[in-house]
């Protein structure tokens, strides 16, 4: 992780974190807390936020087109995570939608504890000081559904680099990159020129059903995190 002093509200300060990095600190905290699998299978992310994060993690009657919220205490501490109530129809895709949720929530609560901190030797106690954004003067981050249909790589999101990385954990916990290799074994086959690991282009749908079924995801999760893993191309190899 990298931390930059910025003028920019509301943190006045700026985390930034590699793509690879994120993905083990989500392995690193799912070993943690015993929740990480020996074989490809669902990750129970409610447990696991419960079990590591916050013991206060439920379901909340949150405004309209927010999906999640999470609030911490002024030194750090995670006060509660929530999921919206509203979220839940008993679909298949309002369960990959709920566990996406608690993914990112749990996202937030990895990375971003420091930037609820008050510590007067930083220049984020300006903008505690001055109240600029209900996103500090509340400690919390209320997440909306935009936040989790821009996928690209450019952390911008108008500026909220935070729920970029917190939508980057979506990944990280529910799709660990060697489970997913795992559960694609015979569906990969080695380079003739490297010996890596390639997935063919005729494989890759039947490759993104096969993670979304194995681990409870939806199929546009999966197929992004298979893009990430086999970039589509002549090749689509392994990437590391």
């Amino acid at each position: 992780m990298q931390q930059r002093v910025t003028n920019r509200p509301p943190f006045g300060i700026e985390l930034r974190f590699e793509r690879a990095e994120i993905d083990q600190m989500c392995v690193d905290e799912l070993e943690k807390a015993k929740a990480l699998p020996a074989t490809p299978g669902p990750i129970n992310i409610e447990s696991f936020i419960g079990k590591h994060f916050c013991k206060d993690y439920r379901y909340e009657d949150l405004p309209e087109g927010v999906l999640g919220v999470t609030a911490f205490e002024p030194n750090g501490r995670i006060k509660f995570v929530g999921v919206s109530s509203k979220l839940d129809d008993e679909s298949r895709s309002a369960e990959h939608r709920i566990r996406s949720t608690w993914a990112h929530e749990a996202g937030h609560c990895m990375l971003h504890p420091i930037l609820f901190m008050r510590d007067p030797s930083t220049r984020a106690q300006v903008f505690w000081e001055q109240g600029s954004a209900n996103i500090t003067s509340d400690r919390r981050f209320l997440c909306r559904d935009q936040d989790f249909k821009l996928q690209s790589a450019n952390c911008g999101y108008d500026g909220r680099w935070w729920e970029w990385q917190a939508n980057r954990c979506i990944g990280g916990f529910l799709l660990p990159k060697f489970l997913v290799i795992k559960s694609l074994e015979k569906l990969l086959r080695p380079s003739r020129v490297t010996n890596i690991p390639e997935l063919p282009e005729e494989n890759r749908s039947p490759a993104e059903s096969l993670v979304s079924q194995v681990f409870n995801v939806s199929i546009a999760a999966s197929r992004i995190r298979l893009a990430e893993f086999f970039p589509h191309g002549s090749a689509s190899q392994l990437t590391f």
